[in-house]
């Protein structure tokens, strides 16, 4: 009885844990057996690696069968042999994949110069205009076409192998394309970036990272947030499980506090889901918001 509990335990956890806090997991737990394999002894370094490399892979697993029971309910509903096979799939790792698609595809438009979709009609809530999303592209583009090439120029100061260098390079070189294609990818797609109020309506849009429509009879309230977002949340007692963040780059600087059973979905990293209690966002002049929604309360 005690197994099945504890058993019980680690799935609700494991449920409740996202898959990039779950990334951040597996990588610590790579780098640190990493770092005890180099001061092991080298009896034991075989041994040590092996787990390393075990270790991700043995989370990633757990995540994916704590969620089996909603794979199988996916399954029952789903008609055709491709339909099926996407139904066991992760959701997420299936909106990341669009997620990938809908980036190249804003990349290729931002180089040939495309005008963004029209926002909708409304009164604009910005969050570029003294947010830090622009100098993070900044920062971005400065580290893909200085600081990477430059690193790879004195490469060969550490790294004698000739193949293991050019092996380095193949990877950087992918790995800075890819970067350069998301971000101008992300950038067309953000576009003036804001959110709009429309008719008692709020329509979020931060690109295609996040995008929906909330009712404004089914928020709460408006809080603001001045702290860092962990701290709030260790402050309120809120799991991060009943969170979600929609900004650009900046900090959140408000939170909507959405109704109990107010059946409002989001599409947030391509993945369609109900909002939960809590939506962070930032925004240049949260006041606007927190107004507007006191007039419609």
């Amino acid at each position: 009885m005690l197994v099945a509990h504890s058993f019980q335990s680690a799935a609700f956890t494991l449920r409740r844990t996202s898959w990039s806090q779950l990334a951040v997991y597996a990588y610590l737990g790579f780098f640190s057996l990493v770092l005890v394999r180099l001061a092991a002894p080298e009896a034991i370094g075989p041994a040590l690696r092996k787990l390393a490399l075990a270790v991700p892979l043995v989370l990633l697993a757990a995540k994916d069968l704590a969620h089996l029971p909603d794979a199988l309910q996916r399954l029952r509903s789903a008609t055709g042999w491709h339909r099926r096979i996407l139904a066991l799939l992760p959701p997420e790792l299936i909106g990341m994949a669009r997620l990938d698609r809908l980036m190249w595809a804003g990349c290729l438009q931002w180089l040939r110069r495309h005008a963004p979709l029209p926002r909708p009609e409304g009164t604009a809530l910005t969050y570029l205009q003294r947010g830090a999303y622009g100098t993070a592209i900044g920062y971005a583009m400065f580290a893909v076409f200085l600081e990477l090439p430059l690193d790879f120029g004195i490469m060969h100061l550490f790294i004698e192998d000739p193949d293991t260098r050019l092996l380095i390079r193949v990877v950087g070189g992918i790995g800075a394309l890819y970067t350069l294609a998301w971000v101008l990818g992300d950038r067309w797609h953000v576009a003036e970036g804001c959110h709009v109020l429309a008719d008692d309506v709020l329509h979020l849009r931060v690109g295609v990272r996040t995008q929906g429509s909330i009712p404004l009879s089914a928020i709460e309230r408006v809080d603001a947030v001045t702290e860092t977002l962990d701290r709030w949340r260790r402050r309120h007692g809120i799991h991060a499980a009943d969170t979600i963040t929609v900004t650009p780059f900046d900090k959140p600087n408000c939170v909507l506090v959405i109704k109990p059973e107010a059946g409002v979905t989001l599409l947030h990293w391509q993945v369609r889901r109900g909002a939960p209690r809590y939506v962070l966002l930032y925004l240049d002049r949260p006041e606007l918001l927190a107004s507007s929604v006191g007039q419609g309360g």
